[in-house]
């Protein structure tokens, strides 16, 4: 058996125990809340790992002390912090998946995306 059939063959057996923590991984990584803030901190969202509001705080001297552009901007702001922490969580945990020697799955995914942006000109 030669040295890449050896590392198949140890990938293979290793493979249903990867899917778990794959699994596993996603899992807690689904049931994850990312918070956002602005305003000092008066202002706060809240997204799930989708990046899907489930949540928005607004203190009292936010919605006194600002006009309503100023209070909108401050959500939207509030709402993007919270959708990219929730964007690194996904991007950290894809990194750490990997089987074996192989790249991970984020190293993997990356490369397409890439790929897609370069040939649509639109950011995936």
């Amino acid at each position: 058996m030669t040295v890449e059939e050896h590392e198949l063959l140890g990938l293979a057996e290793r493979l249903p125990e990867a899917l778990a923590e794959l699994e596993a991984a996603v899992e807690e990584w689904s049931g994850r809340r990312f918070h956002g803030t602005a305003d000092e901190g008066r202002v706060v969202a809240t997204v799930d790992a989708l990046g899907s509001l489930l949540d928005l705080e607004i203190h009292v001297l936010s919605r006194r002390r600002l006009d309503g552009v100023s209070l909108g901007e401050a959500v939207v702001a509030a709402v993007g912090a919270a959708e990219e922490a929730a964007a690194r969580a996904k991007d950290e945990m894809m990194h750490g998946l990997r089987l074996g020697s192989l790249p991970s799955l984020g190293e993997l995914l990356g490369g397409a995306r890439r790929d897609f942006e370069n040939r649509s000109g639109f950011p995936a």
